[in-house]
């Protein structure tokens, strides 16, 4: 007899209740390092190309046509530290970790924060707003998704080396895309797989260790985690929720909802 997802849900909660851990100062403060290293550095660097590359202008008899290539500075700048940032990071591996400063855990919060860096500095507006910009900082960040994937400016992607999204996909507004998961005083990290062709309406959540088959249909507000999506599949707005539907136990009534 299969347990019904109330039961599962209980379960869960049972076995994943929240540790309350009181952390150290010192501890405290190299997250805090940590977090200003890897979301601040980028920023800093880009701007101050960019700085650097308007003062040089400036002192050039065509100052109009060269201030013209000073958002490109900006942009390759930006990109090429996260790129470079990025190789200084441990790989990313899936699994889940105790949410303690060891190898596994710390190259997933590296990452994280590196993935901040982009609204810190003020430019996450323009990188997705285009497919070229938006493309070239994925790449940069690990991600592997392909070039003229749709995907709105308020979108959020996160734990880009989990990431693999295939090509004509598109992801709505507050699509929430990541590779990780808390589970009281761990975290949980898995890969994340859209494939060719795949829908992803506004506000759904495809969580870690999801993958969608090519051609299918994610309507508004779906939860999908640890789930595996054949190809061709469709779920209509507000449909997965909470448990994969497959898994319920089948209504007495036959009768069809009402549209």
């Amino acid at each position: 007899m299969s347990e019904h997802p109330d039961d599962t849900l209980a379960t869960a909660r049972r076995k994943f209740k929240h540790q309350s851990q009181g952390f150290s100062v010192a501890r405290v403060l190299v997250v805090d390092l940590i977090t200003m290293t890897f979301s601040l550095t980028p920023a800093l660097v880009a701007w101050w190309a960019f700085a650097l590359f308007l003062r040089w202008s400036w002192e050039q008899a065509a100052f109009p046509l060269w201030a013209l290539l000073a958002p490109a500075v900006l942009a390759a700048a930006f990109l090429v530290t996260c790129w470079l940032v990025r190789l200084c990071i441990p790989r990313m591996r899936p699994g889940t970790y105790k949410m303690e400063l060891s190898r596994d855990y710390l190259a997933w919060f590296m990452t994280l924060c590196l993935g901040h860096s982009v609204r810190i500095a003020g430019l996450q507006p323009f990188f997705f707003s285009f497919y070229l910009t938006k493309y070239l900082y994925w790449r940069a960040m690990g991600a592997r998704i392909a070039y003229g994937v749709n995907s709105s400016i308020f979108a959020v992607l996160a734990d880009y080396p989990l990431l693999t999204v295939g090509k004509g996909c598109t992801v709505g507004a507050n699509v929430l895309l990541i590779g990780h998961l808390f589970l009281g005083d761990k975290v949980m990290l898995g890969n994340v797989t859209l494939g060719e062709n795949v829908f992803v309406g506004a506000g759904a959540m495809v969580g870690p260790r999801t993958s969608i088959g090519a051609r299918s249909w994610i309507g508004m507000q779906n939860k999908l985690l640890k789930d595996t999506l054949p190809e061709d599949s469709r779920l209509e707005n507000f449909e997965w929720e909470h448990f994969n539907p497959a898994s319920r136990a089948p209504s007495p009534s036959t009768e069809e909802r009402p549209s």
